[in-house]
This record gives C-alpha cells, sequence and structure tokens, in this order.
C-alpha cells in the first residue's frame, strides 16, 4: 500500500460536483441528484464550495447537511465530552434534545431557506493530504474520524481533487483481492 499515491485513485476537482457559497441547499441536492443520474459508479454525495473564481473554499457533505436541517445537534455538541459515545448515551441525548422530532414539513420549509454558506464545512488542516502522500497515510486519518471527503492539494497548496473513503476502500479491496493465495 504504501507506493500507492493519493492522486491515482482521487477524484479530479474539475470532475467533481462544485457549488457556491450563494447556491441554495436545494441547488446543491439537484446537482448531486444529476451526478447520482451521470456517474452511477462514482456518484457524490458531497460537494466542494467554490468562490466566483473556481478556488477552493470549503466543502459541504451529507454530515454538514444533516446538522444544518437539525439545528439541536449544535446544543448537543456542546454538552458532548470527549471519547468514547456508549449506545445508551447517543439515544438518551436524542431524546434530551428533540432531535428529529419535527414533521417533515417543517424540516423541508427549513432546507428550503438554507444557503450552502449556512450548512458548508471549512476543512481543518487534517482535512488536507498531499496528492503525493501514500494510501496508508489517507486510510490511517479515515480510520482515525477525519471529516470525510480529505481535500487533496498539490506541493502548491492548490486544491487538485478530493479523496473519498470508499474510493480508498475499493483501491484496497482491489488489492487484496489481487492477492495469491498462500
Amino acid at each position: 500500500m504504501d507506493k500507492i499515491q493519493v492522486k491515482e485513485i482521487m477524484i479530479p476537482i474539475l470532475n467533481y460536483v462544485t457549488v457556491q457559497k450563494e447556491n441554495s441547499l436545494f441547488e446543491v441536492l439537484q446537482s448531486l441528484e444529476l451526478s447520482r443520474k451521470s456517474e452511477k459508479e462514482h456518484a457524490h454525495r458531497d460537494a466542494i464550495v467554490v468562490d466566483a473564481n473556481g478556488v477552493f473554499i470549503g466543502k459541504l457533505t451529507m454530515i454538514d447537511v444533516f446538522r444544518a436541517l437539525e439545528p439541536n445537534y449544535i446544543k448537543l455538541e456542546q454538552q458532548q465530552e470527549k471519547g468514547t459515545l456508549s449506545a445508551e448515551w447517543v439515544m438518551k441525548a436524542a431524546k434530551d434534545f428533540n432531535l428529529w422530532i419535527e414533521p417533515t414539513q417543517t424540516i423541508c420549509e427549513r432546507g428550503s431557506r438554507l444557503k450552502v454558506s449556512d450548512v458548508m464545512h471549512t476543512p481543518e488542516k487534517m482535512e488536507y493530504i498531499k496528492e503525493t502522500a501514500t494510501l496508508d497515510k489517507a486510510l490511517h486519518l479515515y480510520v482515525m474520524g477525519i471529516h470525510q471527503p480529505l481535500i487533496v492539494n498539490n506541493e502548491d497548496g492548490k486544491v487538485t481533487g478530493v479523496l473519498r473513503f470508499g474510493d480508498v476502500f475499493e483501491a484496497i479491496r482491489q488489492r487484496l483481492l489481487n492477492c495469491s493465495s498462500a
């Protein structure tokens, strides 16, 4: 695995769904639907946020959308202690914070008012990986809990692609299947 570079399996930024901060969440969902219909094998579930010049400024993931649709997650995150979560704690928190109890219509109305800027995630330093990094480094970042997908940049710091966890798994799965039986 140490010889496989990120750039070999990343999705180039030009091939990824991109949106701008001013777009509505509905427009993002439409773009993702178009991607799903045209890219059956590699449909995107996340979008890259770019400025008016096409320069990367953030990402919008499934988790970001769900957190925006259920604002009580903000309260929950403020209360959450660091460490391992038990199933009991998670379910108690869902009840205590009234998560997802609103009717679908209310959630739809909230979603229709959201802009990308309300929902997007500005990646932290750990969420970037160099295109020359090896696959084992990317895998380690994912296993340790990095907010996916990873943003791939070149030596100059310019964003060149996106590395999804599923694509990392697929690359490893294919190599394991090609191993000869001992």
